[in-house]
């Protein structure tokens, strides 16, 4: 029987395992190791350990929460695949920094020039074998290439991966923990968000694939929806269920990632749910067979219809993540689409900018439709002129 892990056994698995110059990778999602059941902080050991050999760069995925006690300055090199949420302290280092890459190429960067030597990561197990539980993101493209995989068994969080189980015999067990998974509050949709879902709904064909952001808005459109939805998106958020409980989900869901709370992660478990990226993010997959609309949000846009979704000049919110990736495959979808829906104002100001304060994350030919509270501007037809009237026309 696997005995229950301490911090003095995560150290000294790391120390066996890490030498001054390589590439350590720590599990992303909701599943992010951050804390052991006697409260131990495994970024403290990481850090501490990195310390202690030298020369350790890190990398590290989409966090929604920091991890506690990762101290930056302790690596010689930290990778953020995504900005923003819970990396924010930890780019505050000199020796931080993040990718502007879109998720769809993380798997190639993972298994290349970022390919990491060793792999810390959250699993479960299940009738005797090993899955990836409430997240699978890039970790199963670097799991295949061979990396080295120490994994910390979960016995609470849920069970969600639809690919096979991983090979024990490439898994260097450390130990169990019952710490569970981060928990992450939705907030219900205002009436703004609930105008903005209802004139997104209207185009949205029944039975289509819904690709839907985290937020009050993707939570409105998923309780608001009028018609049958299949889900294929890159977060899974607590709102699915309610689709579900209303009769309304088509099939299984599909996503790389979970994100909410006990609700969500009870009704996963057990579910072929999640894939990896190079799946969720695949845009021959994504833009073939039954139509596929990408809703997303932005934080600028310009008179083209350029999007910028990372923040305001050097502010960074957030990461371009799967942005251009849903976007794309909307716009190449027969009877799909690929949808921005915004808000006319933020804070009493619109999202229409002169000019992208940032470099464009989105580029305007894969935008076909924009929303607001108001109505819509469909551009899927219009030549860049008449793009700018339709744009303008629908702030102004």
């Amino acid at each position: 029987m696997t005995m229950r892990l301490t911090a003095t056994a995560l150290e000294g698995a790391l120390r066996r395992a890490l030498r001054p110059g390589m590439t350590l990778a720590l599990g992303d999602g909701v599943g992010t190791l951050c804390r052991l059941d006697d409260d131990a902080s495994v970024g403290a050991s990481l850090s501490a350990v990195a310390r202690e050999v030298g020369g350790i760069r890190l990398i590290v995925g989409w966090l929604p929460t920091p991890v506690d006690g990762l101290d930056a300055d302790a690596f010689a090199e930290v990778v953020a695949l995504m900005p923003g949420w819970g990396v924010r302290d930890v780019l505050r280092s000199p020796t931080a920094r993040f990718l502007p890459t879109r998720l769809a190429a993380i798997p190639a960067l993972v298994a290349d020039v970022l390919r990491p030597d060793v792999l810390l990561t959250r699993l479960v197990r299940r009738d005797g074998r090993l899955q990836f539980g409430s997240e699978v993101s890039w970790q199963r493209a670097v799991f295949d290439s061979g990396t080295r995989t120490l994994g910390v068994v979960d016995a609470r969080a849920p069970a969600a991966a639809a690919g096979p189980a991983l090979d024990d015999s490439e898994v260097e067990v450390l130990g169990t923990v019952r710490f569970g998974l981060t928990k992450v509050p939705q907030r219900d949709p205002e009436p703004l968000h609930d105008a903005l879902a209802d004139h997104v709904l209207r185009l949205i064909p029944a039975g289509a694939r819904l690709q839907y952001g985290p937020g009050q808005l993707g939570t409105a459109l998923l309780r608001r929806a009028q018609v049958p939805l299949r889900i294929d998106t890159g977060m899974l958020t607590d709102a699915v269920v309610d689709l579900d409980k209303n009769g309304l989900l088509e099939g299984t869901p599909s996503a790389t990632y979970l994100f909410g709370g006990d609700e969500l992660y009870d009704w996963a478990d057990g579910r072929a749910i999640l894939h990896g990226v190079e799946h969720t993010h695949d845009l021959t997959r994504l833009s073939r067979g039954v139509p596929f609309v990408a809703v997303n949000t932005a934080i600028e846009i310009d008179p083209y219809g350029q999007v910028n979704v990372e923040g305001i000049g050097e502010k960074v919110f957030g990461g371009i993540g799967g942005h251009p990736d849903y976007c794309t495959a909307g716009r190449l979808s027969e009877g799909g689409l690929s949808i921005i829906a915004v808000p006319s104002r933020v804070n009493g100001r619109p999202p229409l900018v002169e000019r992208l304060s940032r470099p464009a994350s989105t580029p305007a030919h894969d935008v076909d439709v924009i929303v607001t509270e108001r109505g819509h501007a469909d551009l899927r037809a219009a030549s860049w002129s008449e793009r700018q009237r339709l744009i303008a026309e629908l702030f102004s």
